[in-house]
Formats: C-alpha cells, sequence, structure tokens
C-alpha cells in the first residue's frame, strides 16, 4: 500500500541558450517525487525549460497524491489511469501529463525494486547497446561557438549530432548547417531541428532547401497540432519529419501513426506522461514498423528504447542532469547501455541539488 508521497522542487542553472520555438532559456525547472510503499522508496521525477514546474508540483501534492495515497502499488497500469481520469477535466496533456508522469516514474522504479528487475526487463526489452547522438540548444550561439560544440560532440564519439534551426534570417541557418556538415563529413548523420518555428509553407520550401545537406531527420518543423500538415511534410520532403516531445498522450501518436504524418517517433517519458504510456507509444511504433529515437530524459529513454524493434538514436541532450546524479550514465563508443540496478536506476544527488532547491 502507498503509505506517503513527498515532493521537492529545484531551479537548475543552464547555459543561456534558445531554440525557435521556446526562445531564450537559461533555466531548468527539476520536480522530484519519493513515493514509499511498503517498506521501499520509488523515485520519479518530471521537468521544465524553466516555466510551469511550481504548477506541476501542486498538481502533484495538492491533486494526484490524494489518489494514490492507501492504494495498492503493484498494478502500475490501473494507477496511472486513475490519475489520468482524475486531472482528465482539466488535462488529458499539457502540466498533468508531467505531473502524472513523475508518479508514474516512481511507481515503475517502486516495481523493480520491489521485484528485483531493471526497467528494461520490466519493459519487455533486453539490454544492449543504444547508439547515442549529441544535441545542442544552440540557436543563440555563433558559428564559432555552434562548430566548437560539434567539435565536442564528435570528441566523445557520437556517431550523429543536433543542431537548432529557425534563425530570423533563414540564409543564416543555410550557411550554419552547411558549415557543420563540412565539419563532420558524410560519416556523421546530422539532424536539424526547427522546434515548430516554421509554418507549413515555411516548412516546405525550406526543408527541400536544406536537404542538400543530407539531414538525417528534420524535428518538429511546425507546431504539433497540425497532423495533416505533417503528413504532408513526410510525403514531400526527402528526410524523415521526427517528432515525439511535444505530444502529451498515446492518443496524439497514434493520429500521427494512422496519418503517416512521421517517420521517426520520439520518446520522451516525462512529456508523453510517464513510463506507462511511453511503452503503449513504443508498441505502436513497433506495430507501425517506425524507427524509434528519445528526447532528453536519457538515463530512463535507455531502458524503454531496449523495448523498441528499431530503436535508431538516443539523445544526449545538453541540458544533461549528469552533475546532480550519484551514477550519470556512461557513453561507451558512442552508444549507452541501461543500468542493471533494479528500478530506474536513477537517483539523485541531494548534495548537489540543495543549493538550488526553491519554494
Amino acid at each position: 500500500m502507498i503509505e506517503r508521497i513527498s515532493t521537492a522542487y529545484y531551479r537548475l542553472p543552464l547555459e543561456p541558450s534558445g531554440d525557435a520555438g521556446h526562445g531564450s532559456l537559461d533555466t531548468e525547472e527539476l520536480v522530484t517525487v519519493e513515493l514509499a510503499a511498503e517498506g521501499l522508496v520509488g523515485h520519479g521525477y518530471a521537468y521544465t525549460i524553466g516555466r510551469g514546474g511550481r504548477a506541476v508540483r501542486a498538481l502533484i501534492d495538492h491533486d494526484l497524491a490524494p489518489l494514490l495515497v492507501g492504494q495498492e502499488a503493484g498494478d502500475v497500469d490501473a494507477l496511472w489511469e486513475r490519475m489520468w481520469r482524475g486531472l482528465l477535466y482539466v488535462g488529458r496533456g499539457g502540466l498533468a501529463a508531467f505531473a502524472i508522469a513523475a508518479l508514474d516514474i516512481a511507481l515503475w522504479d517502486l516495481r523493480g525494486l520491489r521485484e528485483g528487475k531493471p526497467l528494461v526487463a520490466l519493459a519487455g526489452g533486453t539490454a544492449r547497446p543504444i547508439p547515442a547522438y549529441g544535441s545542442g540548444v544552440d540557436l543563440p550561439k555563433p558559428l564559432d561557438g555552434l562548430l566548437r560544440q560539434v567539435e565536442g560532440f564528435l570528441a566523445r564519439g557520437y556517431p550523429g549530432v543536433k543542431v537548432k534551426i529557425g534563425r530570423e534570417d533563414f540564409e543564416e541557418d543555410v550557411e550554419r548547417v552547411a558549415a557543420v556538415r563540412r565539419l563532420v563529413g558524410d560519416g556523421i548523420d546530422l539532424m536539424i531541428d526547427a522546434n515548430m518555428g516554421w509554418s507549413l509553407g515555411q516548412a516546405l520550401e525550406r526543408g527541400g532547401r536544406l536537404a542538400e545537406q543530407n539531414p538525417y531527420w528534420l524535428e518538429e518543423p511546425i507546431i504539433p497540432e497540425d497532423v495533416p500538415g505533417h503528413a504532408r511534410l513526410a510525403r514531400e520532403l526527402p528526410m524523415p519529419i521526427a517528432i515525439g516531445e511535444s505530444l502529451h498522450s498515446p492518443r496524439e501518436f497514434e493520429r500521427y501513426i494512422a496519418e503517416r504524418a512521421l517517420g521517426v517517433l520520439q520518446i520522451d517519458p516525462v512529456t508523453n506522461g510517464g513510463i506507462t504510456p511511453t511503452l503503449r507509444v513504443l508498441e505502436m511504433a513497433n506495430q507501425a514498423s517506425l524507427p524509434t529515437s528519445s528526447h532528453y530524459t536519457d538515463e530512463l529513454s535507455a531502458h524503454l528504447l531496449c523495448a523498441s524493434t528499431n530503436p535508431i538514436y538516443l539523445e544526449k541532450h545538453a541540458f544533461a542532469l549528469d552533475r546532480y546524479l550519484e551514477r550519470p550514465q556512461v557513453v561507451t563508443d558512442g552508444k549507452v547501455r541501461p543500468t542493471d540496478d533494479p528500478g530506474t536506476g536513477l537517483r539523485f544527488d541531494r548534495e548537489a541539488l540543495r543549493p538550488y532547491a526553491a519554494d
């Protein structure tokens, strides 16, 4: 039986960064969860890019925790449904998805601790190395700074790199992507990410021009609500369209798959509403023979992508939590593996977080 749920809230400083959809970024919010049941404690978390974290924590403390305390912890699927339905009127995505995710992650961690199994085994996957790519939030960087960042990715052995596009002057995007392609050569995969910054017309025209640099995928070119627009891009552009980090439920993914509106399905167990719905989404991808990748959530996604039939890449994000973890994820020869500890294997270093605690 679930006996106690506690949360904490932190504001973590970032190197000044930015992208076309979210603007300038200098803070990451982290909401951590501890869920106690039967002498064990499951750990979960949610994150934001500087706004909304207090609301996520309030939803957990005031609305979701009362739905879980006193319930049996074992049926994680049923508890996810209980939370989803409990916030149905104000939810079905957004802040509700983030809040549910933090608790769902803690429940899966607790299940792993209780059964003595790592998350990858609970997810039905087999532990294996997953290729990783270096990812920057680098739209404001001058060209020389962008190239230095990419050189750092290459030095770590990543077989792929991703850069942001969506500058006000599109010719700068063309110049920057071409410069990165010259730097990395033809043997490194190059992803480009517009962060929802374009209209459909712009995406068609600009995506066609950037195709000259042979991008491995074009990510989030337009707003996620425009599924028909994504379907048109998927039909008419030569590179795959990648999407998933801004989708908040399996139903949203289901529509994208049904309308053939994506070429690479990206998971994020925080923004997607938890591990429970993410596993449902991965099963959809398997049935549709879609390649999969991840957004942020490096440590959790190493487990979950092993439940995918075709996991092509894990994102090693610029906003890595490494300095706040007891055991940061290890990259070996440009690849990562899931941990073999029971549960998620993800534990925050509370002393490292302490200076950033906030109300």
